[in-house]
Parts: structure tokens; sequence; C-alpha cells
């Protein structure tokens, strides 16, 4: 297994230095590394098994080189990926505007990413939400069926840590026993690291929810845009390949890229999402099963950053 993962190495360090433009990463490079490493046969020393895919516990390491030229090492969970404990292959991404930036209505990078991992893909996320939000998606989607959870809120915050806590709290209670992965935020201000310690306390109190540490690459140079908050075009495909890593190889397939029911952006200003688009690429599509779900209102009270 340990010679799998030093082929991986080698094979990305190489990709990097072949390559001048900055990553526009994902979905090339995370399929690639994964037929780098299955060879023609399928050796069982790659962890790769043909028409399997790959196996659990296979270490999924894979650097990004930024434009500045630092390289990034994407953080695991704690606990470790949630993909080899997962009954199955639907995975519910719940945020604001950070997630809702590489949803398909943009340049759908979290779908280019996932659904070749075998992932059947819905990002409900809205730009200007907060911790409430996560409630209400949750309530209304949670019917559809789901295997894993992926949660980013927090990137707005109205300053009462009792308030997102509770929030947060009620979001972990009613997707267990799901697989849950929580990312902190960016600690673009001081009220973020209270924030992402709210996030780690309440995260430590279910035993199905893992924390995935974003801000140790959210503040990377490169990542950001010019308001250090919302993503770049490359911070959005390390996102994606952030969450991927997280998730691991589905354990069936095959991958989709679901609709969105939650896609009402105007609480912010556009000009601060990426530009939209008529039509998802990079994936296939589906139209998900009917849910119960509703309208979104716009939360009120706190500051909003996205």
């Amino acid at each position: 297994m340990m010679r799998a993962s030093r082929r991986v190495d080698r094979y990305v360090r190489a990709r990097g230095r072949r390559c001048a433009a900055p990553l526009s990463i994902v979905a090339a490079l995370l399929v690639a590394t994964l037929a780098a490493c299955s060879g023609a046969a399928g050796d069982a020393d790659d962890g790769v098994l043909d028409g399997v895919g790959r196996l659990p516990g296979y270490d999924f390491w894979a650097p990004v080189t930024l434009p500045d030229g630092v390289e990034v090492n994407f953080p695991l969970p704690e606990g470790g990926p949630v993909g080899p404990v997962a009954a199955g292959n639907r995975v519910l991404l719940i945020g604001d505007s950070i997630l809702a930036s590489t949803s398909r209505r943009y340049a759908n990078e979290m779908c280019a990413t996932l659904v070749p991992l075998g992932w059947q893909v819905s990002v409900e996320a809205e730009a200007g939400r907060f911790s409430e939000f996560g409630v209400r998606v949750v309530q209304s989607r949670l019917p559809a069926g789901w295997d894993v959870a992926v949660v980013y809120l927090g990137t707005n915050y109205e300053g009462n840590p009792e308030s997102f806590t509770r929030n947060m709290r009620r979001i972990f209670d009613r997707l267990e026993p799901l697989p849950t992965v929580v990312l902190t935020t960016g600690e673009f201000r001081r009220a973020q690291r209270e924030v992402n310690d709210a996030i780690r306390e309440t995260a430590s109190e279910f035993d199905h929810v893992r924390v995935l540490d974003w801000a140790s690459v959210a503040g990377l140079r490169g990542v950001t845009g010019a308001d250090r908050i919302h993503l770049s075009e490359t911070g959005r495909a390390v996102l994606a390949a952030t969450v991927a890593r997280a998730l691991d190889a589905a354990p069936g397939g095959p991958g989709r890229c679901l609709e969105s029911r939650f896609t009402d952006d105007s609480a912010i200003n556009r000009d601060i999402l990426p530009p939209s688009a008529t039509a998802p690429s990079g994936a296939p599509s589906s139209t998900d099963p009917p849910a119960n779900t509703g309208t979104t209102p716009a939360d009120s009270g706190g500051t909003t950053s996205d």
C-alpha cells in the first residue's frame, strides 16, 4: 500500500512540473491519479480493482500547486475519509456562497470532481445564508434519502455563539446517523475563530460527524479573491478537491450531478459569485426524486459576509 502511495506522489509531482498554468485541478487530476495507480491489470498493490474501484482505506494523497508555487497537502477529516463507511453513494452538500460557487449553476467544480469518484451529488447552498439555513435544508431534503452529508456554514455569522451552536447541533442531530463532514470556515476575520471553535466543539458531541480543517487551506494565497472571503477560480477547484479527499471513492456507482432545490443567491451582490452557467458541464446530470421542498426566505439579523 505504501508503494502505491509513493507512485501517486511521483505521478502528481511530475504532472505539476510539466504544467506551467495554475491548477484548475480537479476532475482530470483525480481521475488521472486513479488511472495511474490502477495499471492495465488493476494490480491489488495499487488499491484498485478492475470494475470495482479503489479499495477502502487506500491513500488518497495529492498535493496542489497554487499560483505562487506553494505546495499544499489536502487535509483529511478527523477520523479519516467517510467513503469507506458510507452505505451508498448519495451525498448532500449544505452551505452558503462558498459552497454555492462550486455548484452546477456556476462552474460546477463540485460535481465535476465528485461524480467521477462515483458520487451522486446535490449541492444545496445559497449565498448570504446563516446557520439556520442548514436546518431548513435538512428538514426539506433529508426525506430524499442520502448516504453522506457535507456541511459548510458559518461564513455569515450573527456574533452569537449560542445561536450558531444550537443550529449546528440541530443539523447534526437530524443528519444522524449519516457520516457527516463539517468544514471549518476561512478565518478572514477574528470572529471566524469563534465560529470554528463552535464547529469543533459541537461536532465532538456526535460520533457520526468529522471535522475537516478547511481554514488551514483557505488562508493560503491564491485560494480566495480580493475580499479574502470568496473563492478564486483556483480556490473553487481546491475546495472541490478537498471535499473529494474527505469523501474518497463512493462505495457504489455510477455518479450523477443532481438538481439543486435551493438556488436563491439574491441576498448578495452577484458580482462576487462566478458567472452563471446556462447548463451544467463536466458531469452527467439527473433530476433528483421529489422531496418535501419549500421556499427559502432570507435570513434576518447578523452580519452577511457573502
